[in-house]
């Protein structure tokens, strides 16, 4: 691995209100983020919390201000719910979006052996696309509030779009092994090591890869880790010699920007014991019971739901949970049902068509979410309530995490997003947050 080693000064931009008071709206909703002149950014990627703090990782695709004139992606913080959005992490060019920022902890060394105390690191990734392609990955120290930055090799001529990671221990070898989703290169893991700058070894060769569509998650299920690349899902084989082996594939197109299947998640089997993993995949949910033989089942087609919920047809294409699906006890049946974000269009056509004001292009403006309640149970409800005019196009959720402020105790949700979707946008980033119950509740 190839180490660019940079120590990176905390930035803090003073803001307007637009990055900092809550914006309380009538339907149980706060705008805790809107992007504008002090932090700006057309979305919001990924949310996550680490040590007591809220971090959103955010990207410009699309500003139409252009490349020369945005400040390229940044890692943004949140100290408190009343607290001001500040920036952490400046990536610097040309680096487009916040492509993968996730806490991880490892409890062994690179050879089996037990840590004297678990290590818990928050890491950021984002990838040149451009001339020679390059994937970095920042590790935050924070001792001294500083990022360490390194590089992944990797042939420049593959295509990169670092999107997940994961952190699990060989079934075979006791290792905390973390991996990390790297666009065409394919499947790379690594090992803690305190003496390497960012804290991890990665290996100088990918496990599963070169593949042709960029992997877009991964999920821990009955002892064993899963990855998605394109059409296909892959289960790990641990060891010393690891393999991994393809589950499930179906014949849907391939295709990169959309990147097949997402959101892998662990739930309860229906058919007893152990665990089954949930997916998107085009306009369907899909359940893999593993204990099964890895038989699929179509829970849900969206398109239906989304015509049924919106009153209009949906012409264009579908995308579901973007990163994950999120559980959530519901405190009114003590259940647990899981949310995941979805975006659909409505019209199709181009930049100069005229299209409808409940649309972003075409794409449906409200920031709509599904919520599964059971294999046969899903609904659809709104961040900030049904989207109507005068409030802001939110278009796609892609990320939430529960709020890791003492005064929330638990009871609060983030959701943060957007989706240009090849659009010219600006300042369409967001961050909204509310209670468990407003989340999962009847819309008034």
């Amino acid at each position: 691995m190839n180490r660019v080693v940079v120590f990176l000064l905390l930035v803090v931009i003073c803001t307007d209100s637009t990055a900092s008071a809550l914006s309380q709206t009538a339907n149980g909703w706060e705008q805790s983020f809107k992007a504008g002149k002090g932090i700006r950014g057309t979305e919001i990627v990924h949310l996550e919390t680490h040590k007591g703090r809220l971090y959103a990782g955010n990207g410009y695709w699309m500003d139409t201000r252009g490349h020369a004139k945005t400040p390229w992606s940044q890692v943004l913080v949140l100290d408190s719910r009343d607290g001001t959005w500040k920036v952490d992490l400046a990536l610097g060019g040309p680096h487009l979006r916040v492509t993968v920022l996730k806490s991880v902890t490892f409890a062994t060394d690179g050879e089996g052996k037990a840590l004297a105390e678990p290590v818990n690191l928050l890491l950021a990734a984002s990838d040149i696309q451009g001339g020679q392609r390059k994937t970095h990955i920042w590790t935050r120290d924070d001792e001294r509030n500083t990022w360490v930055k390194t590089m992944l090799e990797g042939d420049p001529k593959y295509r990169r779009s670092t999107r997940a990671v994961i952190v699990h221990r060989d079934g075979k070898t006791g290792v905390d092994r973390i991996f990390v989703a790297a666009g065409a290169l394919g499947i790379y893991s690594g090992v803690y090591d305190a003496e390497e700058p960012g804290r991890i070894r990665w290996d100088k060769k990918a496990e599963l890869g070169p593949v042709s569509i960029r992997p877009m998650a991964f999920v821990e299920a009955n002892g064993s880790v899963y990855a998605s690349a394109g059409v296909s899902v892959y289960r790990r084989k641990d060891g010393l010699s690891p393999v991994w082996e393809k589950v499930y594939s179906d014949e849907t197109r391939e295709h990169w920007e959309l990147g097949g299947i997402r959101g892998l998640t662990a739930v309860r089997s229906p058919k007893g014991s152990g665990e089954s993993i949930l997916f998107s995949h085009t306009d369907r949910i899909i359940r893999l019971d593993c204990g099964d033989d890895h038989k699929a089942t179509v829970e849900l087609q969206i398109r239906q739901l989304l015509e049924k919920s919106w009153k209009t047809p949906v012409r264009g294409s579908i995308i579901a949970a973007y990163s994950n699906m999120m559980p959530l006890k519901d405190p009114a049946t003590g259940r647990t049902v899981h949310i995941m974000g979805v975006q659909g269009r409505i019209e199709r056509g181009q930049r100069s068509k005229e299209y409808r004001d409940d649309t972003f292009f075409g794409w449906y403006a409200g920031g709509s979410y599904l919520i599964r309640g059971s294999a046969e149970s899903y609904r659809l409800k709104e961040v900030n309530g049904r989207w109507a005019a005068g409030k802001p196009k939110l278009v796609a959720p892609r990320t939430f995490v529960m709020s890791p402020f003492a005064e929330d105790a638990g009871k609060h949700v983030y959701f943060a997003g957007f989706d240009a979707n090849f659009f010219p946008a600006l300042d369409t980033a967001w961050v909204f947050g509310a209670s468990i119950e407003t989340v999962l509740g009847t819309d008034r």
